[in-house]
């Protein structure tokens, strides 16, 4: 999982994740394939409440359906593969540590640079060889969308979408990929807006584009969550692809998933970063 990383300067002065942190600035042109709106049947999302209309229909929904329900924590191996480009791949791991709400540990593998990221209420602290090196406030939309929204009130998810530029006003469904989802912050055929796309029947992020302005240039991100299996019986999204001019840019696939695990003492602990490092 992907942390927002454009305002991490350690992050961008190293070769390989200096190259992803600019490469995960990506244009959507080219990359959807949309169906044309037809009948459609209510989903289980809409039931006896009617039809999600509002963006806030649409994160309440989210909330209620999961919430209590959702996994506590995940324990996993992120398999990463940077594309090139002149079409080269270049592949790292990552281990991970998840606790919704809020809360996410990254090693850099092998743990023996401990080095690496975390995450505890939107800020973002990183470690080179065991030393902090840089801290900062930065809402994270994937975190917030696969998983805080089950777990926080649905007001302060609301707010965090308002804070990353995605206009809760705009709102509209469709068909992609074979399934109805609603969009939240562009209006049907924009591609271009900072967007969110939520399974209708599912009620999960499958699709998130994020517009960013880069001095006189804007770019356009464009990640798709996909692969969710039942994992003891809780729904994990294996993999999230980002794309740019329609080509895969970024692919990052999940092994070794566990569910509900507790976690190490000390783990998301700033201070005690290298002392607490866990084992894969």
């Amino acid at each position: 999982m992907i942390p927002d990383q454009s305002s991490i300067p350690w992050i961008r002065s190293r070769s390989f994740y200096g190259a992803l942190a600019a490469g995960l600035v990506l244009t959507a042109t080219g990359c959807a394939r949309i169906l044309g709106p037809g009948p459609e049947e209510p989903t289980r999302s809409e039931g006896k409440r009617g039809a999600v209309k509002r963006s806030a229909d649409l994160i309440e929904r989210m909330h209620d359906r999961y919430a209590g329900k959702w996994y506590r924590t995940l324990k996993f191996e992120q398999i990463n593969t940077f594309v090139t480009q002149s079409g080269g791949e270049q592949k790292s791991r990552w281990l991970q540590h998840l606790s919704v709400p809020g809360r996410l540990r990254i090693d850099f593998l092998p743990l023996s640079t401990k080095s690496g990221l975390l995450i505890l209420n939107n800020r973002v602290t990183s470690f080179d060889n065991g030393r902090r090196v840089e801290s900062r406030r930065s809402i994270q939309p994937i975190l917030t969308l696969t998983g805080d929204v089950y777990a926080i009130p649905s007001e302060i998810t609301l707010r965090r979408l308002d804070s990353l530029g995605v206009r809760l006003s705009r709102f509209h469904t469709q068909r992609w990929e074979g399934k109805r989802v609603y969009v939240i912050g562009a209006e049907e055929g924009d591609l271009e807006s900072t967007q969110v796309w939520i399974d209708a029947d599912r009620l999960v992020l499958v699709r998130f584009i994020q517009r960013d302005r880069r001095g006189d240039r804007s770019i356009i991100t464009d990640t798709r969550i996909g692969k969710y299996r039942e994992i003891d019986g809780y729904l994990v999204a294996l993999e999230f692809t980002s794309y740019r001019d329609g080509k895969v840019f970024f692919r990052e696939e999940y092994e070794n998933v566990r569910v509900n695990e507790p976690m190490p003492s000390g783990v998301f602990d700033a201070t005690r970063w290298a002392a607490a490092q866990p084992s894969v």
